[in-house]
């Protein structure tokens, strides 16, 4: 189910550019809870390149809301 909702939300790049544009605070959310499931132990053997792309776009979105102040 994680492994899923990664792709289709965060890693698919029509979608995550979608959400960059129409909501970034979204976009880092989701990527957020993602990694929060991870460390919780609730998302079974995750792709370990999955889970370094997702820990990717948690950090460049990140910074793109800091630098908005």
């Amino acid at each position: 189910m994680y492994d899923k909702l990664t792709e289709t939300y965060v890693l698919d790049p029509e979608n995550r550019e979608f959400l960059q544009e129409a909501n970034p605070w979204a976009l880092h959310g989701i990527a957020e809870r993602l990694l929060e499931a991870e460390s919780r132990g609730m998302w079974a053997k995750p792709d370990p390149a999955v889970l370094e792309a997702l820990r990717q776009v948690y950090l460049e979105t990140e910074g793109n809301l800091e630098g908005e102040d």
